[in-house]
C-alpha cells in the first residue's frame, strides 16, 4: 500500500499527444504538484507530453517500476495488467470505467483482474476511480486537471467510493482552511476495499483525521474493529441509505433492521463520527482541530440577538446545556463598559458593543470564571468593521492557544470578508451557526468517546455452543432458557384435550398460542388467546383456535397449540437479532408487542455487547419512560433488563447458524423480565 501513494516511479497508460487525450492530464497533475520521482508515459503512438516521452510498450520502460496508472478502454486494461505483472510492476491505479458497473461483460472482465492480480500479486486501485492524491510526495493521478490552488496540504485524508466525492471533499476541507494530506477514490474497490485504505491511513504520520465517503459497507466488522482501535478520528459520509434487502422480512427484527440504522449504530458504538452531508463533515472536522470538548456546558456570546437565538436552539438540538451565569461573573463583564449595555443571559447577546477588542475580553473572563466545556462566539460585520472583526479573530485565535479551551469562531462578515480569515488563524472559521455546533459536538462525541472505547468485547466465539433444533416448534424459548433469560412455564402439545391437560399442570391462567412454521404473527390469525383460566376454557379455546387458523392459512398443516403460564403486568419489549451480512450479528432492543413495527421504537447494536451498549440502547428507546414508572407505575427492573440484553447478545453471537430470532414480548417487570414469547429462523 506504501508504493500506491509513496510510488519512486511512475508509468503512465494510455497517453497521447492529442488535445482530448485524458490520460496526459495525469502527466499534468503529476508536473503540477511537483512530483520529483521518475515519470514514464506509454501510448499507442510515439510522442512527447509536458517534456514526458511516450513509448508504444510497456516493454521500452524499465522493470520494477513502482506504479502504473492505466486509462485505456475496459476490455485492454486485463492484458495491461498482465503486462504489469511480467515487468515487474505490483502496483496499480485501473482509472478506466466499463467494468462491473456497467455489464455483465464487464463484470467478467474485472473477474479476470483480480485473477491476474492474485497471480502476480499485484495490489490496485478501482477499477472505475478517478484515482490517488498524496500532497505530501506530489502524486496527483486525478485524470481532469487539478489546480494548486484548490488543494493545499493538511492533516485530513478521504477515502471515497465516487471519484467525482473525492475532488469536492479534497476542495471543500482545502477551502475550509484544513487541507487534504491524501485522497483515493476506490472505485468497484475489487481488489483494495475502504477497510484496508483506512488500516494504512490510521498507521500514516501524515493522516491526523480520516473522512470515508461510502456507498456500501462491505467489512463493516473490520471497519468497526479499526475504528475501536484508531487514535485518529474517523468521519462516514455514508450515502445510498436504503434497505439492506428488498425480501419480504421473515420477523419484525429483519423488518426493522434496515441496513442504515444498522451501519448509524454500528458507528456510534466504536466512536465513528457520522456525517450526513457535505457541509456536516467538513464542519465535523473543523471541530476535531479545537481543544478537546469534554462536557455539555457552553456559553454562547454573540453580536446579533437574532443570531443568538438560532444558536440557543442549535445548542439544545445538539445536547448542550445553557448554564446559568452566575451574578459575579455578569458584575465582572459589565465592570468591562461604561453604561449597564447587556442582559445577564445566555446567550451573551452584546449587540449593543462596538469595540471588537471588548469581545475578546469577554471571552478570555468567561473562560477564566466559568471555565465552560466549550463557547461559541458569533460575530457579525460590515465591511468597514472588518478590521477590528479580524483583529477580535487573531485575538481568539491566541486566546485557544494559550488556554487550551475550545472557543468556536463563527462569523458573518459583508462580501466574503470573513472567508479572507480562512487559513490565516490556527483554529477553524465557522461560516454558518449550526456548522460551529455541530464541530463542537463532534469535538464532544470524539473525545468522551474515547473514555470507554476499550471496553468493547473482543471475543467472537467460531461455533455454536451445541447443535440447534431448529424444527423444534418451542426451540427459540428453550435456547433463551439455556442462555440465563428467564421464560413463563410453558408446554407444546398437539391436541384441545392435551391442551387442557397441560394447562393444569402448569396452573391457571394461562395463554394460548398457535405454533407453526407457516405462522409469523399468530396475532393476525386468531393464534393467542389470554387469561384462560379453566380446563374447559382451554380445550374450547383450542378446538376454536385450530379451526381459525386452518381457515386462514390452510398451509398450516404442522399446527400445534403452545400453553403458558399467563404472566401479568409489566411492559412488552422486545429483543431481536440477525446476521447481518456485512457487519455479523446484530442485536435490536425496543418497545415490544404487536404494533413494533408500527411505532418502530427500537436501537440497535452490533453483537458482542459491552455493558454500556446494553444500557445506551435503553435510553436511545423513545418510550423509555414507559420502563422509568411512568404515570405512576413501578419502574421495571433495569438491572435484570441489562442482564437480558447482554444473555441475548452472548446467544446470537454463540449461534451463527441462527439467521434471525427474537423474543417478543419480552415483559419488563418490577422484580425482573420474563420471555412469554420467541421464534427463530435458521441461516
Amino acid at each position: 500500500m506504501h508504493r500506491i501513494f509513496y510510488p519512486r516511479s511512475i508509468v503512465v497508460i494510455g497517453v497521447s499527444e492529442k488535445p482530448d487525450n485524458l490520460a496526459r492530464n495525469i502527466i499534468l497533475n503529476l508536473r503540477t504538484f511537483n512530483y520529483a520521482g521518475a515519470l514514464y508515459a506509454v501510448g499507442r503512438e510515439r510522442g512527447e507530453v509536458y517534456g514526458v516521452p511516450i513509448v508504444p510498450s510497456l516493454d521500452e520502460v524499465p522493470d520494477g517500476l513502482d506504479l502504473a496508472a492505466i486509462l485505456v478502454p475496459a476490455p485492454l486494461v486485463p492484458g495491461l495488467m498482465e503486462a504489469c505483472g511480467r515487468k515487474g510492476i505490483r502496483h496499480v491505479v485501473i482509472e478506466s470505467g466499463g467494468f462491473s458497473e456497467f455489464s455483465e461483460e464487464g463484470r467478467r472482465l474485472e473477474e479476470q483482474l483480480k485473477e491476474i492480480a492474485r497471480r502476480w500479486g499485484i495490489r490496485f486501485v478501482g477499477p472505475n476511480c478517478i484515482s490517488v492524491v498524496n500532497l505530501d510526495a506530489g502524486v496527483c493521478l486525478p485524470f481532469v486537471p487539478i489546480s494548486r490552488e484548490t488543494l493545499h496540504f493538511g492533516p485530513v485524508s478521504v477515502v471515497a467510493q465516487s471519484g467525482g466525492v473525492s475532488i469536492t471533499y479534497a476542495g471543500m476541507f482545502s477551502a475550509a482552511g484544513l487541507g487534504v494530506n491524501k485522497v483515493v477514490s476506490i472505485g468497484n474497490k475489487a481488489n483494495l476495499d475502504e477497510a484496508d485504505y483506512l488500516a494504512y491511513l490510521l498507521e500514516d504520520p501524515g493522516t491526523h483525521i480520516v473522512c470515508l465517503y461510502l456507498e456500501s459497507v462491505d467489512e463493516g466488522r473490520r471497519l468497526m474493529d479499526l475504528a475501536r482501535r484508531s487514535e485518529k478520528p474517523i468521519i462516514v459520509h455514508k450515502a445510498n441509505r436504503g434497505s439492506a434487502s428488498q425480501n419480504i422480512a421473515r420477523s419484525h427484527t429483519a423488518a426493522l433492521a434496515n441496513d442504515d440504522r444498522i451501519v448509524s449504530a454500528a458507528f456510534r458504538q466504536v466512536g465513528v463520527l457520522r456525517a450526513d452531508t457535505f457541509g456536516d463533515a467538513v464542519a465535523i472536522a473543523q471541530g476535531l482541530t479545537l481543544p478537546p470538548v469534554r462536557g455539555n456546558d457552553i456559553v454562547v456570546i454573540s453580536r446579533s440577538g437574532g443570531h443568538a437565538v438560532i444558536a440557543a436552539d442549535l445548542v439544545e438540538q445538539y445536547g448542550f446545556r445553557l448554564a446559568s451565569l452566575p451574578e459575579d461573573f455578569i458584575r465582572a463583564v459589565r465592570s468591562l463598559f461604561r453604561a449597564d449595555v447587556i442582559a445577564p443571559t445566555n446567550p451573551l447577546d452584546l449587540g449593543t458593543i462596538f469595540d471588537f477588542d471588548l469581545y475578546a475580553r469577554i471571552v478570555e473572563q468567561t473562560l477564566q470564571m466559568l471555565r465552560p466545556d466549550a463557547v461559541l462566539l458569533i460575530t457579525t460585520y460590515s465591511r468597514p468593521e472588518a478590521e477590528g472583526a479580524h483583529r477580535l479573530a487573531d485575538q481568539v485565535d491566541t486566546i485557544v492557544r494559550k488556554t487550551g479551551m475550545p472557543v468556536a469562531f463563527c462569523a458573518y462578515g459583508e462580501g466574503g470578508s470573513a472567508e479572507e480569515l480562512i487559513g490565516r488563524l490556527s483554529i477553524p472559521v465557522f461560516l454558518d451557526i449550526e456548522q460551529a455546533v455541530c464541530g463542537l459536538a463532534a469535538s464532544r462525541a470524539w473525545h468522551c468517546r474515547r473514555t470507554w472505547m476499550g471496553a468493547w468485547p473482543e471475543a467472537m466465539p467460531s461455533g455454536p455452543v451445541q447443535p440447534l433444533d431448529l424444527e423444534a416448534l418451542d426451540g427459540a424459548l428453550a435456547l433463551c432458557r439455556e442462555y440465563g433469560i428467564p421464560v413463563a412455564p410453558w408446554a407444546v402439545v398437539q391436541a384441545p384435550d392435551e391442551a387442557a391437560e397441560a394447562a393444569d399442570a402448569l396452573g391457571y391462567p394461562v395463554v394460548l398460542k398457535a405454533l407453526s412454521a407457516r405462522v409469523v404473527h399468530k396475532s393476525d390469525v386468531g393464534g393467542v388467546v389470554l387469561d384462560l383460566r379453566d380446563r374447559e376454557a382451554v380445550r374450547r379455546e383450542a378446538e376454536a383456535m385450530r379451526a381459525r387458523v386452518r381457515a386462514r392459512v390452510p398451509e398450516a398443516t404442522d399446527l400445534h397449540f403452545l400453553v403458558q403460564r399467563m404472566v401479568e403486568g409489566g411492559v412488552e419489549v422486545i429483543l431481536g437479532g440477525k446476521q447481518d451480512p456485512s457487519f455479523g450479528p446484530v442485536v435490536m432492543f425496543g418497545l415490544g408487542g404487536i404494533f413494533v413495527e408500527v411505532f418502530g421504537d427500537v436501537s440497535f447494536r452490533v453483537a458482542p455487547l459491552a455493558r454500556a451498549d446494553a444500557e445506551e440502547m435503553i435510553e436511545e428507546v423513545r418510550g423509555k419512560a414507559l420502563l422509568q414508572g411512568a404515570r405512576g407505575r413501578s419502574p421495571v427492573d433495569r438491572e435484570a433488563l441489562v442482564e437480558a440484553i447482554m444473555a441475548f447478545s452472548r446467544l446470537l453471537v454463540e449461534n451463527p447458524a441462527l439467521a434471525e430470532i427474537e423474543i417478543n414480548p419480552l415483559l419488563a417487570l418490577p422484580w425482573g423480565v420474563m420471555a412469554v414469547d420467541a421464534r427463530w429462523v435458521g441461516a
